[in-house]
């Protein structure tokens, strides 16, 4: 009797607690089963670490499998695996002063979502986050990209972030995939449209509106999202897009891509034991010579897929090597700046930025890791001036023109805030990403300004109108519609107004643009000041 007793109050207790879960919205299905959030606090609801696609080394992503038992979505999944090159972790130590803890492998490809709770307004407008770190380090288990600020501090908007391959698992340069016509070899841009697609697909059972869908990110992310209108001319899922340092029009972009580094790809290759060519001199991954054989290119490629990720990511890491997306005429195409120039592309509505001192940072780690050992002031600040300009500044005024030339509505920004505990560097000024704390609400709670704060509601507010609608929210909130030859270029959180906007003309700070080769040749100047 006890005992029945017993499975009846348990009983009772699941029921109970499934029902609670249903009406909180805590207890959400997909197209692959069932997902358990969290309540991360009383307005925001919070789902982590979901699949939304699964991928063989260098094979394009597919759906996940459907499960039968319900996802307890309480946690962040592994991060894709990084390059943690000394150049990238200066990076991370610099803007959040510790080097990233978290859990890496193949098995990477999940989503996190941060919705309002039942009780507030639902079909949200939709923000998804697409991270930087030049396609070869970063994850969305950063705490600086926490969705549930933005959420609960705004009404009618919904945050996703997910993970992208990265590195040579991302985009491997190999020459055995270089002459596909129809596959790509740039795989984290290929998981980014998986993305896309499955919250197009699942986000209305969490409470957002799958036609409300605009994507966000920085430096790299924010290349992969101009690269995503470039390559889905017809696409009807994403409806607004905001770049943030990244753009694929103008500066390095065009020299990134030149073509397939096949160098890099069959270094790496040598050094695991699959050497292409002639010979294959197999280390079996401990460097011991043990056999000498022949072997074809494609056997060199079977061999890179047996070796273990671990393997790969060590020689990698040591080697500094650098594994960028390639032009492949499907995700990335070889004549970007006629097809931009053209206006083929994907008209939606464009908010366009950088920060005024976008490279003062890598100049800094530049300077660091150079035979100086150090970063002497007037170097380091010309060297990062011209770093601005050239890959940044004068991007984003080719990106905005050439949107502007096709009829879309754009709107520029210039992040032009300085505040000392954004950095563990206080010389640094509006440096790249020092502005993603202030959109994400997630500072330092011990040390914001009560500017940065307003500076901080200003910035996500103005994101969030923006995400609402596309067409006309930026309108809505006061900010003009870009026109180089107007008072239309928003200033954030400079001198002036350090907690909200300024308008100035963007020729102030486009002066050097029509003289990119002058400015080159000072960047090279200046860089040779470094040598040994």
């Amino acid at each position: 009797m006890y005992s029945l007793l017993s499975l009846l109050a348990s009983a009772i207790c699941i029921t109970s607690t499934f029902a609670q879960n249903s009406t909180s919205g805590l207890l959400v299905s997909t197209q692959q089963g069932d997902v358990q959030g969290t309540q991360v606090n009383p307005s925001a609801r919070q789902f982590l670490g979901i699949p939304y696609a699964t991928a063989a080394r260098w094979t394009a992503p597919k759906s996940p499998a459907k499960r039968n038992e319900t996802l307890i979505a309480d946690h962040f999944g592994d991060s894709c695996i990084q390059q943690n090159s000394p150049a990238n972790l200066a990076f991370v130590n610099l803007t959040s002063g510790e080097a990233p803890n978290v859990t890496e492998s193949e098995d990477c490809l999940s989503v996190n979502i941060w919705v309002p709770s039942t009780s507030r307004k639902q079909k949200t407008a939709v923000m998804i986050w697409i991270y930087g770190g030049g396609f070869n380090f970063g994850t969305s288990n950063t705490p600086t990209y926490d969705g549930q600020h933005i959420v609960q501090d705004n009404d009618d908007v919904s945050v996703v972030s997910f993970n992208y391959r990265l590195n040579i698992f991302g985009q491997p340069n190999a020459p055995q995939l270089a002459n596909s016509t129809t596959d790509s070899q740039n795989f984290g841009l290929l998981d980014i449209n998986a993305a896309v697609k499955w919250v197009y697909d699942n986000i209305a059972s969490f409470g957002g509106d799958p036609e409300r869908i605009t994507l966000f990110g920085q430096s790299a992310g924010g290349t992969a999202i101009d690269a995503y209108t470039f390559s889905h001319l017809n696409d009807t899922m994403v409806k607004g897009v905001i770049e943030h340092s990244g753009s694929i029009s103008g500066g390095n972009f065009a020299q990134l891509v030149t073509g397939i580094d096949t160098q890099t790809w069959n270094n790496i290759s040598n050094l695991v034991g699959c050497s292409s060519g002639k010979w294959l001199i197999q280390f079996k991954y401990t460097l011991q010579l043990t056999e000498c054989i022949t072997v074809p290119d494609d056997v060199q490629f079977e061999c890179m897929k047996q070796v273990p990720a671990r393997t790969l990511e060590e020689f990698v890491t040591s080697t500094n090597a650098a594994f960028n997306i390639v032009p492949d005429n499907i995700t990335i195409f070889s004549n970007t700046d006629q097809r931009a120039k053209s206006g083929n592309f994907l008209k939606i509505p464009l908010l366009v930025g950088s920060t005024a001192n976008d490279g003062d940072i890598l100049a800094v780690i530049g300077m660091l890791l150079s035979p100086l050992g150090f970063a002497p002031p007037l170097v380091t600040e010309l060297a990062a001036d011209t770093l601005t300009e050239l890959s940044f500044t004068c991007p984003t005024n080719i990106t905005a023109q050439n949107r502007l030339d096709a009829g879309v509505p754009t709107w520029r920004y210039q992040y032009q805030g300085v505040f000392r505990d954004i950095s563990t560097r206080p010389d640094l000024r509006a440096y790249h990403a020092s502005e993603l704390p202030l959109i994400f609400g997630t500072l330092n709670p011990n040390s914001p300004t009560t500017e940065e704060l307003a500076l901080s509601k200003y910035m996500q507010s103005a994101w969030v109108a923006f995400a609402r609608d596309p067409q006309k929210g930026l309108s809505n909130f006061g900010w003009p519609n870009y026109d180089p030859a107007t008072q239309s270029l928003v200033q954030l959180g400079n001198f002036y107004n350090r907690s909200s906007a300024t308008f100035g003309s963007s020729a102030e700070i486009d002066i050097a643009c029509s003289r990119v080769e002058i400015l080159a040749n000072i960047s090279a100047q200046v860089n040779s000041l470094l040598a040994p």
